[in-house]
């Protein structure tokens, strides 16, 4: 068993339930007849550590798509070991349990089933810990790949890539050839599932790498599914696009916990750098407790749980509080209702936005509350500086609207990153259909380097018009937004001689 963060070792166990076993995430706990109740916890690992952190509404997210994944499996008539979930755990708890609207959120009733030894890696793309193996060899755990991919490249075909699961330090690799002899009916269906994923996640805009599964002995699926947490997925338009360059092609963000990843690592490597310590190793405890001893950011960490639920959302096209609701049949709290400002660069922009809102019945009907504000980017230049200092707190989001060069929403940003203020901004480009009018705006929104205001990247380009602001709107009310780019800093160069 892996050692716990204090945090993670602080998640209430379920009296009067035999706990098996605490997993980096999930505890399991046995019932009567042969079942087990898995609880998925808002813990996070990384790198094979657990980090001494909890991230918000991931163990919901964990279970509800897990749930979402299965019921999909069941048409196709791969079989798994889900036996209840949402509010039909009741049936299998015991009274004291039942009715606990969070455990219905987060747990699910399983078969316990004898788990073979392998974890089921399947690689649609060269990414993550193959990239530095092919680099150097030519090959992916023993698969021999063409020369010349790189980074995010998509392989001539999926390759099977198991591995050992380790309860403590790194999992190692096992010859793909080993694996399928002995267990070929599990790896025949890692290969399908990953297909099917594969091919739903793209038509919903999503390109799906990689990912692993698990399996019972006699094939049956097991564990989680397709989740944020055992698979990588990047926005379709963005992968294809960074596939153009012929050289220094790099994969793409992901919507997972790569940025903690990321996080985890520099702050490993500056302890390495800083203490003489040449790596931290997961199976060294007093490595362990460096480990855990770092603090996780709490902007990471709401950036964190915006990706699970974005991607959630994307896949499923419901919000987490939905699902639960109308297919887990969970009482959950409904999701707050957004506040929103609109900030429109000319009051002639003012009849439209109105008409809209009234059409739509948007004020009373989906977001109650609308203000607006009415100030030029190029005329107001204090007044967008003082509303990204202190006229933005309490709204959920903030949309500019207008034509021409709206630089509006890009500047209104850079503000409220400047004075450190978390709310996101998205843009409406209006004009005439064809106009510069039009183009300007458009391109004044998509072209911002780093692309931080919010855009429709479900369609690859601004909000446009009266039906691209109805559109945003409903966004706003019924989905999700994406979670914040990472900001690349740059210095400002002086006096620089060109000649």
């Amino acid at each position: 068993m892996p050692k716990l963060s204090p945090v993670r070792a602080g998640w209430p166990v379920l009296p009067g339930l035999k706990l098996l076993n605490r997993g980096k995430v999930r505890d399991s706990n046995r019932l009567p007849v042969g079942n087990r109740l898995v609880v998925a916890t808002d813990g996070i690992s990384a790198k094979d550590f657990v980090v001494n952190a909890l991230v918000k509404h991931k163990g919901i997210v964990l279970s509800a798509m897990t749930v979402f994944w299965l019921q999909m499996m069941d048409e196709y008539g791969i079989p798994h070991h889900m036996v209840a979930y949402g509010s039909g755990i009741d049936e299998f708890l015991p009274p004291e349990h039942r009715g606990n609207i969070d455990l219905q959120a987060r747990a699910m009733v399983v078969k316990e089933l004898r788990t073979t030894e392998y974890e089921f890696v399947v690689r649609g793309c060269l990414a993550g810990t193959a990239v530095p193996k092919y680099q150097k060899t030519g090959e992916v755990c023993g698969h021999r790949l063409p020369p010349g991919l790189q980074d995010g490249d998509e392989l001539p075909s999926p390759i099977l890539t198991p591995t050992t699961k380790a309860e403590e330090g790194h999992d190692e690799n096992v010859p793909a050839e080993e694996v399928i002899l002995q267990y070929p009916v599990a790896s025949m269906r890692a290969m399908q599932i990953y297909q099917i994923g594969r091919d739903y996640a793209r038509k919903h805009g999503i390109e799906q790498p990689d990912t692993k599964f698990e399996f019972a002995e006699d094939g049956t699926l097991v564990d989680e599914v397709l989740t944020p947490d055992s698979s990588r997925f990047w926005p379709y338009v963005e992968w294809l696009l960074s596939r153009k360059p012929a050289i220094g092609r790099r994969a793409p963000g992901s919507f997972d916990k790569d940025p903690v990843r990321k996080w985890l690592s520099a702050a490993m490597k500056l302890y390495q750098e800083t203490h003489g310590v040449k790596e931290l190793l997961p199976e060294i405890p007093e490595h362990v407790d460096i480990v855990h001893s770092f603090v996780m950011p709490e902007d990471l960490i709401a950036r964190t749980t915006q990706a699970y639920r974005y991607i959630f959302w994307r896949l499923t096209g419901h919000t987490i509080e939905h699902y639960l609701r109308e297919v887990m049949h969970v009482d959950y709290p409904v999701r707050k209702v957004p506040n929103v400002l609109l900030v429109l660069g000319s009051d002639t922009d003012l009849p439209e936005v109105r008409k809209i809102l009234g059409g739509d019945g948007m004020c009373s009907r989906k977001i109650p509350s609308i203000k607006a504000h009415v100030m030029s980017c190029h005329r107001n230049p204090e007044e967008i500086r003082i509303l990204a200092e202190e006229g933005l707190t309490g709204f959920d989001i903030a949309i500019c609207i207008g034509g021409k060069a709206l630089a509006l929403a890009g500047v209104l940003d850079s503000w409220a990153h400047y004075y450190g203020v978390n709310v996101p901004v998205a843009a409406v480009a209006l004009g005439d259909a064809g106009s510069k009018s039009l183009l300007a705006a458009q391109l004044s929104i998509e072209e911002i380097p780093g692309q931080p205001v919010i855009i429709d990247e479900i369609a690859g380009g601004a909000y446009t018009g009266p039906a691209g602001l109805s559109k945003l709107l409903d966004r706003v009310a019924y989905g999700e937004l994406p979670p914040p780019k990472p900001r690349k800093e740059k210095p400002v160069q002086l006096g620089i001689s060109l000649c």
